[in-house]
């Protein structure tokens, strides 16, 4: 069978697993063994592939502790700015995942380009 259609039968027939449910397994006939999908309890930490030695690399503790106490807490604009435009998206993430177990309720911009600088005019938060 083509490519195509084991992804169309895992995207359109395979359902979610549910946060701290059972696993999903679907067998796959081209591998040794079947593909297990599952997801983590809703009360783990947030899931992140990102070491956090690059934003310590980057930024002190006191910094990163002020930038996500003193204004992503409550809610006020941050930007952040790098030459390494990775560096910047990654730093965003970890940042975010900070915060656990709240959630960022401001929009969350992590590269905003030159034609929307107009919307570090708005008021209130953005990140």
């Amino acid at each position: 069978l083509p490519l195509e259609r084991f992804v169309s039968h895992l995207l359109l027939t395979v359902p979610v697993p549910s946060p701290g449910g059972q696993s999903i397994v679907v067998p796959l006939p081209s591998l040794t063994g079947p593909m297990v999908l599952s997801m983590p309890p809703t009360k783990d930490l947030p899931l992140l592939d990102l070491p956090f030695q690059r934003l310590f690399a980057c930024l002190d503790v006191p910094s990163v502790v002020t930038i996500v106490l003193g204004f992503l807490a409550l809610e006020r604009k941050v930007i952040i700015m790098s030459t390494h435009p990775s560096l910047v998206l990654d730093a965003c993430e970890l940042l975010r995942s900070l915060l656990f177990p709240f959630e960022l309720c401001a929009p969350y911009v992590p590269r905003l380009t030159q034609p929307f600088m107009s919307c570090l005019d708005f008021p209130g938060a953005i990140f």
